[in-house]
């Protein structure tokens, strides 16, 4: 899988985003697909694994409505890593910065992904999300 064609995915998937359309952003994740977390503080990672369409849109639905409610105005990414694995598969890292509606930082935090090319297209089939902290991106909005 090119760089082109990764680059163009996550522009895709930004944009998904960016209109807060859950919908949209499942339909870039595989099915099956899953997520997983460094864990909290001393904790073990959390691995959720999306075994059906229902379970990961109304996750990626629930996701973008945390991201309303912080007045999240828009998503930007950088890729810092392309890793092509053969034609059909490739591994990113990319650097994201949210930004609130008024142009404040919302958050920053590195992803990292693993894409499947399917007939539709790339597809995420796992997210490894060791930097993104939704508790701490709302701790901060309350301030």
């Amino acid at each position: 899988m090119s760089i082109e064609e990764t680059q163009a995915f996550f522009e895709a998937y930004r944009d998904a985003f960016n209109r807060l359309d859950g919908h949209a952003v499942a339909d870039l994740w595989h099915t099956p697909s899953g997520i997983t977390d460094s864990g909290s503080a001393g904790g073990d990672p959390r691995l959720t694994w999306w075994p059906d369409d229902a379970s990961k849109r109304a996750n990626h639905i629930a996701l973008c409505g945390v991201y309303q409610a912080q007045d999240y105005g828009r998503a930007d990414f950088t890729i810092d890593l392309h890793l092509p694995l053969g034609p059909n598969h490739a591994f990113a890292h990319l650097h994201w910065t949210l930004t609130r509606k008024g142009g404040s930082l919302l958050q920053q935090f590195h992803t990292g992904y693993q894409l499947l090319r399917t007939a539709q297209g790339p597809r995420v089939l796992l997210a490894v999300a060791h930097q993104e902290n939704l508790s701490e991106m709302k701790r901060h909005a309350a301030e």
